[in-house]
C-alpha cells in the first residue's frame, strides 16, 4: 500500500478525533467533583464511531463492487463516499449523544443535540478540508519535483 493511501486511510479518524477535540468545554469552572475527561468519553465516541464506519464502509464496497465498471463510476463511487462518511458522522453523533446522562451533557457545555450535531460537524468538515488541501498540495509538489527531475 502507498503512503498516499496511508495518510488518506488516517486523515478521516484523525479529523473525528480533532473534531471532537475542538467541541470538548472541557470541566466547568464551577465543578466540584473529578474532573471531565476529553479521552473518556472520546473513547465512548470512536466506538459507536467505528461501528457504523465499518456499516458504512460496507454499504460503500457494495457500491463499488457494483458499480466499478462503469465510466461514470468515479464521480457516482465519490458523492457515495461523501454520503457514507456523512452517514457515519451523523449516526455516531445521535447515538453518542443518547449514550450520555442529562447531567453529562449539561456538563459538557452541549445545550442540546443540535448545538452539539453542528458544531462537531462543522469542525469534522474544516479538518477534513484542512487535511485534504494539504494532501492535495503535498502531492502536486510531489509532481512537480519529479517533473523538475525529468526535465533536467
Amino acid at each position: 500500500m502507498k503512503s498516499s493511501s496511508i495518510l488518506r486511510l488516517l486523515l478521516i479518524p484523525a479529523a473525528e478525533v480533532l473534531a471532537s477535540m475542538a467541541v470538548w468545554h472541557g470541566t466547568p469552572t464551577d465543578w466540584g467533583g473529578e474532573p471531565l475527561h476529553f479521552w473518556g468519553f472520546e473513547i465512548l465516541r470512536l466506538q459507536y464511531w467505528c461501528g457504523f464506519g465499518l456499516f458504512f464502509t460496507g454499504l460503500w464496497v457494495i457500491g463499488w463492487m457494483s458499480l466499478h465498471r462503469r465510466r461514470s463510476a468515479t464521480s457516482v463511487l465519490a458523492v457515495l463516499g461523501a454520503v457514507c462518511l456523512l452517514g457515519t458522522e451523523a449516526t455516531t453523533s445521535k447515538y453518542f449523544w443518547k449514550s450520555l446522562s442529562v447531567s453529562q451533557v449539561g456538563y459538557l457545555g452541549w445545550p442540546d443535540f443540535r448545538t452539539y450535531f453542528w458544531e462537531h460537524l462543522v469542525s469534522w468538515v474544516v479538518v477534513l478540508l484542512i487535511f485534504g488541501l494539504c494532501l492535495w498540495y503535498l502531492r502536486n509538489r510531489r509532481r512537480q519535483s519529479r517533473t523538475v527531475g525529468t526535465a533536467t
